[in-house]
Parts: C-alpha cells; sequence; structure tokens
C-alpha cells in the first residue's frame, strides 16, 4: 500500500514537470515569433529605470516559476497519503465485577441508594469488566460483562431513575424487572447469589487463568418463600468458584436477617458492609483494587493514522506565496 502511494506522488510530480517545462517551452516560442521590431529602442533599454525594472520584473518571474513548482511538488507529495503504523497491545485489568442488585419489594426503598453506591464506583474502576444482575424470585442479567464504562454509567443511571420515579410502588411496574418473578416468592437471596455467581461462565480450578472474579450484592436478606439454593449453599457456591463476595446490607436493623446475612458472607470469606456506611463505598473499590493487581495483555492491533498536517501546512505556505507574487505581477 505505502509503495503504490509513493509511485502515486512520483507519477504526478512528473507529470508537473513535464506540463511546466512544455508550458514555458510555448511561451517562449510564442515570444519570438510575435516581437515587433521598434526603432531606436536602444538608448531605452540602456537607462537605469529599465534596467532595474526588467531585473525585479525577471526575479519575480523566477519566484513565480520556483514556488509554483515547489508548490506542485509538494501537493503531489501530499497527495501520496502520508501515514503511520504502529502495532499496539492492548492492556486491561483482569478483574471482572457482577453488581448483583435485589429489587424485590422490600428493597424499594433502598434500590436507588444502592444503585448511587454504584455509580459512586464508577471512577474507581480502571479496564475492570463490569456487568449488572437484577433479581427477586428470579434472576435477569441487565447487561453482561464489559469494560464500555460509558455504557455501564448510562444503564445504572437509567434503572436508577426510573426506580426513582416509580418509588413506593410494586417492582412490576419497572420496565427492567421483566422476568424477575417468574417463580413464587421474593426475594429468594440464595436464587439470586447462585444467579449472579453462574454468571462468570464455567468454573475450572485446573485452568487457572489469574482472572479476579468478584459479586457486589445488594439485599435486605428479607426472604419470602421456598429458594431452589438456600443462602448459605449459595454462599459455599460462590467461594468454592474463587468468587470474592463484597455484601451490602441494606437492612438498617440489627436483627435476626442482619446477623444471619453478615455471618454466612464472612464464612464464605467474603467481605460486609452496611449500606448507610460512608465508607463501604471505598472499602469495596480498596479492596477489589487490591486483589489482583497483574494486567491481561491483548492481541496485537495495527493501528494507522493519516498523519498529512506538515505537508498540507507547506501547501498553504506555498499557496499564499504564489498568490503574493502573481498579485505582483498582475498575472
Amino acid at each position: 500500500m505505502a509503495i503504490a502511494m509513493w509511485w502515486i506522488s512520483v507519477s504526478l510530480i512528473a507529470v508537473a514537470v513535464t506540463v511546466a517545462a512544455v508550458a514555458w517551452w510555448r511561451a517562449r516560442k510564442r515570444g519570438r515569433s510575435g516581437a515587433i521590431p521598434v526603432a531606436n529602442s536602444r538608448r531605452l533599454t540602456k537607462l537605469p529605470a529599465y534596467r532595474r525594472a526588467l531585473l525585479r520584473y525577471s526575479s519575480l518571474m523566477t519566484a513565480v516559476g520556483v514556488v509554483l513548482a515547489i508548490l506542485l511538488a509538494v501537493t503531489s507529495v501530499a497527495a501520496g497519503r502520508w501515514v503511520y503504523q504502529r502495532v499496539e497491545s492492548p492492556e486491561k485489568f483482569n478483574r471482572d465485577i457482577v453488581l448483583c442488585l435485589d429489587i424485590s419489594g422490600s428493597m424499594v426503598d433502598y434500590d436507588v441508594e444502592v444503585l448511587d453506591r454504584y455509580l459512586e464506583m464508577l471512577p474507581g474502576f480502571d479496564g475492570e469488566r463490569m456487568s449488572l444482575m437484577l433479581w427477586d424470585a428470579t434472576a435477569v442479567q441487565l447487561f453482561p460483562l464489559t469494560d464500555d464504562y460509558a455504557f455501564v454509567e448510562t444503564q445504572l443511571q437509567q434503572v436508577r431513575d426510573e426506580m426513582e420515579s416509580a418509588s413506593g410502588g410494586s417492582n412490576i411496574e419497572y420496565s427492567f424487572a421483566q422476568g424477575t418473578q417468574s417463580a413464587a416468592g421474593a426475594s429468594l437471596v440464595g436464587d439470586g447469589l447462585a444467579s449472579c455467581a453462574m454468571t462468570f461462565g464455567d468454573y475450572d480450578p485446573a485452568a487457572d487463568d489469574g482472572r479476579s472474579r468478584s459479586i457486589i450484592f445488594a439485599t435486605d436478606n428479607a426472604v419470602n418463600g421456598d429458594p431452589l439454593v438456600s443462602f448459605p449453599e449459595a454462599a459455599e457456591y460462590t467461594e468454592q468458584r474463587g468468587i470474592k463476595i463484597y455484601a451490602l446490607d441494606a437492612n438498617q436493623f440489627e436483627d435476626a436477617f442482619a446477623d444471619q446475612f453478615r455471618t454466612t458472607i464472612l464464612q464464605a470469606d467474603g467481605s460486609y458492609f452496611k449500606l448507610t456506611d460512608p465508607a463501604s463505598v471505598s472499602g469495596i473499590v480498596d479492596q477489589i483494587t487490591s486483589e489482583q493487581t497483574s494486567l491481561m495483555v491483548g492481541q496485537p492491533q495495527l493501528l494507522i493514522t493519516d498523519r498529512p498536517n506538515v505537508w498540507l501546512m507547506l501547501m498553504l505556505v506555498f499557496a499564499s506565496i504564489y498568490v503574493v507574487l502573481a498579485w505582483r505581477l498582475r498575472l
């Protein structure tokens, strides 16, 4: 591709030189054949003023020719498309994070605050892949693991705004909650946690890829119904798959629900935080980012960048000079 572009430039230069030579030769020939002799003009041509005017005119004509030739050459080279090529291997942090949110009726008053916490965490991450799971009796993935933080922020903000506008009502009114009540019961914590753990795909302990997997799990643990998997079983299953649980307890009271929630999370080697704790966001982000600091190197990518800046500037400069000289000569 680069060789072909250079041949274009060379061809254009050759054409420009040929055209200029033919034009000069025709002008010279026309000047000789069309000359009209004038008697007693030798005294005029010997005058100092005449010689200065002739010298100035010849100099300007020469300058015009030189500038025009340079302008044609620069334009021809610029037409060859100057590009810079480089190979980059993108680097990303090897962390996957699933935001796992209980949207049952008992969480209506807390979900907006949880989503605010999620949004506060975003600036603390750089390169991690994130996903959002919403669950009640059943779980629904709102978006898969992605490192497009603008997209993640937009999705979280949309869910937050819809929850805020529908606060005080049933989660059936939430458009994003479709599919979260496909079974009997509500706030089935064990099923919700297990579903979020399965988002990471198949787990093979023998094939350790060095990737850190985390679940930021928000609920009030107010179970209503019979889950397929109990909460302790789901927590043990999550731990066995090498997934770290960061629990955000939305229950404002120190009751049996809160005690069971905290105990189960700690037994699974997870971290427990109260939603009302202002240090919960920084605590979760710090713990996740300190878990795994190695980078994953992606496939090499060839990047081609057009860089005609220098040649375009030279074209502009010499075109401006040509216009000024042509104006002086009244061409």
